[in-house]
């Protein structure tokens, strides 16, 4: 038998098998690449299976302990990531002394950068504890997004977007890695969407941000700078509540010993694992030779190409139907 098929069959025994031998009481499997996860599950004493009110009240609890950070880091990612769209009605091409093309590239750069540290993002998440991971990349892109205020031209403003779209792109790697480790395939679903809508309220927010700041008149700061300084420093503050608070894995959640046991065992039917550091390169090539996985890959990328010209575009778009900025922001 080939390596490769030695390995499947492995992982297919440790999937099925379960976490506890049911006479004994005892563990029985042991293995540098079982998922932590289950070491976890044979470490401890199997509990009394939860009633189906507790199983919902298990959920909530979840729900209310994940869904609004991870909402909050989603909105302030795409606030992040349209404030040079306002910007463009707020003279940053005049004071920075740029073209409409070299704006345009201001925008290109950002996902090419983005597109690039994606993978190295997941692999890194792998090795390291999610949670503190994505607090991070928060914080450091808004670093970027902060240093962008003492900008003053085209070089400048390459630098900070090519940063801030390489912090950026671990943050749909992180949420949907932390999604999967908590919930069900059938729950997944529902709770993605509940985060991705702090794309459109992050949207919403940046319109009124900016219409605001455009009322700002100061000797020391230009309307669009101090929007990227106080927009910037309130994502760092987020990002550090990341860090603090999310949690890396329900292992390692501030649940008690019980309900990380049923959290982990609400989930062992999708067969995905949770935490493991073990980098196995016969999945990796299952998920290239998966097309599923190429039409996920098409489907995401024609939404993208027309959302990301929106948020790039939109307030400079609109300012050429002779709206003053401040209605170009509004609308």
């Amino acid at each position: 038998m080939s390596t490769t098929s030695e390995q499947v069959d492995e992982v297919q025994k440790v999937a099925a098998a379960p976490a506890t031998d049911i006479e004994h009481g005892e563990s029985k499997l042991t293995s540098t690449n079982v998922d932590k996860a289950l070491d976890f599950l044979n470490m401890e004493e199997q509990p009394e299976p939860l009633s189906p009110e507790a199983q919902k009240a298990l959920v909530r609890k979840i729900d209310w302990m994940l869904i609004p950070l991870l909402g909050g880091v989603y909105l302030l990612n795409y606030l992040d990531k349209v404030l040079l769209n306002f910007a463009g009605v707020m003279n940053i091409r005049q004071d920075a002394n740029i073209t409409t093309e070299q704006f345009g590239k201001l925008a290109l750069v950002f996902y090419v950068a983005f597109l690039f540290c994606e993978p190295p993002h997941g692999w890194l998440m792998q090795k390291l504890p999610t949670g503190k991971y994505l607090g991070a990349m928060v914080t450091l892109w808004d670093v970027a997004v902060i240093v962008t205020c003492a900008v003053s031209n085209f070089p400048g403003l390459v630098a900070t977007r090519v940063l801030l779209g390489m912090f950026e792109s671990a943050m749909a790697p992180a949420l949907i890695l932390i999604t999967s480790m908590w919930y069900t395939r059938q729950e997944q679903p529902f709770r993605s969407g509940l985060w991705y809508c702090g794309a459109g309220v992050g949207g919403i927010i940046g319109a009124l941000t900016s219409f605001g700041f455009q009322h700002y008149s100061g000797q020391h700061f230009k309307s669009w700078q101090i929007m990227f300084l106080v927009i910037g420093l309130i994502t760092i503050a987020y990002g550090i509540v990341i860090y603090l608070l999310l949690p890396d894995s329900p292992m390692a959640s501030r649940l008690s010993t019980e309900e990380k046991y049923h959290a982990i065992e609400r989930v062992r039917e999708n067969q995905t694992g949770i935490e493991n550091t073990t980098f196995k390169r016969y999945q990796c090539l299952e998920t290239l030779r998966d097309p599923q996985n190429w039409l996920f890959a098409l489907m995401f990328s024609a939404i993208q190409i027309s959302a990301g010209a929106i948020s790039s575009f939109q307030a400079i778009i609109i300012s050429g139907l002779r709206f003053d900025s401040k209605e170009s922001s509004l609308l």
